[in-house]
């Protein structure tokens, strides 16, 4: 093999093992809102927090009072940027519930945008609770009844994101309060769940969070 080939080789190398890195690893973006966590990153536990291990820093977990801070701080421990009111989650495949009559976690139908959550529009965040009833209307279509009365429906197509689809909520009179268009089905993870995990497994999480800056 020439010289020209063997450098030609070695750079297309070197530019493929970067871009498995940029697709499969974690980057901290000043101004962010959210972050995803692979699966196969490690998680520590500490009393005060939780700490996701990444390639590129560490993003810690912060409980503070009723809710979640977010710190990422870079290898040489620098803080980039820091968060409040983080909720951590995952996308989950609707298919799940056929062989469920309640649910099995805290649900959230969240609304992705260039690949990212995005925010709850105010008054239409949906959350649908640990046991709430389901109801298995047809194919890609279910209702979960809350305990309020309320029903929220989700009527979703399978793509080549997953599962996104439309969400309604009703009154107890079968009125239409809201619809969300374009949501995912999210699996929220508890602190709890977190504490006792030592790496992500199966599906990468979500963190998102309200930016608050540097400190």
């Amino acid at each position: 093999m020439g010289r020209g080939k063997s450098q030609l080789l070695f750079l297309l190398t070197i530019l493929m093992g970067f871009m498995f890195c940029f697709l499969s690893g974690a980057y901290f973006t000043p101004g962010e809102s959210a972050i995803q966590i692979p699966v196969g990153t490690k998680i520590e536990v500490h009393p005060e927090m939780i700490v996701f291990i990444l390639s590129e820093g560490r993003l810690q977990v912060i409980p503070d009072g009723d809710t979640l801070k977010i710190k990422a701080l870079d290898n040489s421990g620098k803080l980039v940027y820091s968060g409040t009111q983080a909720r951590i989650f995952s996308e989950c495949q609707p298919e799940k519930f056929k062989k469920l009559t309640t649910t099995d976690a805290d649900y959230r139908f969240i609304k992705f945008s260039t690949g990212k959550p995005e925010l709850d529009p105010a008054g239409k965040g949906v959350l649908i609770p640990k046991d709430t009833r389901i109801e298995k209307v047809e194919k890609n279509l279910y209702r979960f009844h809350l305990t309020s009365g309320e029903v929220v429906s989700f009527k979703c197509n399978v793509t080549s994101q997953g599962h996104i689809g439309d969400c309604t909520r009703y009154t107890k009179d079968g009125k239409i309060m809201y619809t969300r268009t374009r949501v995912k089905f999210c699996r929220m993870i508890s602190l709890d769940e977190l504490k006792k995990m030592t790496s992500v497994q199966e599906e990468p999480l979500w963190v998102q969070f309200l930016p608050e800056g540097k400190l």
